[in-house]
């Protein structure tokens, strides 16, 4: 009786464990995946910043076999356009490792042409399904782009340029940020190429000193 009872208890526990496991591998991206709907790479963004934040991490063992199954192509789940800001690496607090995410940096995460021709290929030939456009606090673009009356460089003041018609109506960093990120969105948003992929286009801002990712509705 105590053997049968035994039995069942040890069952059960192997039971759970097991859709435990099946649960947890649904937000584990394969590179070889080829993942075509947009709330999928959402639930691995969301999963992977979930372990970031618990400190779970993937374990980073696996490169040497990863770069073998990667040099016959990529499938890259989710399109990422941040900030160069050193404090902000998406493959990192996205806990996300090679083949998974197509990242694009520059200062203040702009749309400008450059990023979106990086976005074009990545949804227009690579068909990735999901485009986010993440800010992060206390950026130093969006900050520079809050002054008045100062003078720099001639190619940061470009980058300044781009940032001004989303800020030039706010006076704290955080909305400024949140616009910036917006106007981003939009540009993107209104891109043939991406209209034509059916790539979704949403937003979200990096916490520097959390870690969290926050998704902007």
């Amino acid at each position: 009786m105590f053997k049968s009872k035994l039995s069942f208890v040890l069952a059960l526990v192997m039971l759970f464990s097991a859709a435990g496991y099946a649960e947890a591998e649904r937000y584990y991206h394969d590179i070889r995946e080829i993942v075509t709907d947009c709330e999928v790479s959402l639930h691995y963004l969301r999963e992977g910043n979930r372990r970031f934040l618990a400190g779970e991490s993937l374990p980073r063992d696996a490169y040497a076999e990863a770069r073998e199954i990667l040099g016959e192509g990529q499938h890259p789940f989710a399109v990422i356009l941040t900030c160069a800001d050193s404090r902000v690496a998406p493959e990192i607090y996205f806990d996300q490792r090679l083949g998974d995410i197509f990242v694009i940096r520059n200062a203040g995460n702009i749309a400008d042409t450059s990023a979106l021709g990086s976005i074009e290929f990545a949804v227009g030939h690579l068909r990735a399904p999901l485009v986010v456009v993440v800010g992060h606090s206390a950026c130093g673009a969006v900050a520079g782009a809050l002054l008045d009356g100062v003078e720099f460089t001639d190619n940061l003041q470009s980058v300044i340029n781009k940032i001004h018609p989303a800020v030039d109506s706010h006076e704290e960093l955080a909305d400024a940020t949140i616009a910036n990120i917006r106007h981003g969105v939009a540009l993107i948003q209104a891109n043939p190429v991406v209209i034509e992929s059916g790539a979704s286009v949403m937003g979200a801002i990096y916490n520097i000193v959390t870690g969290e990712v926050t998704f902007l509705e």
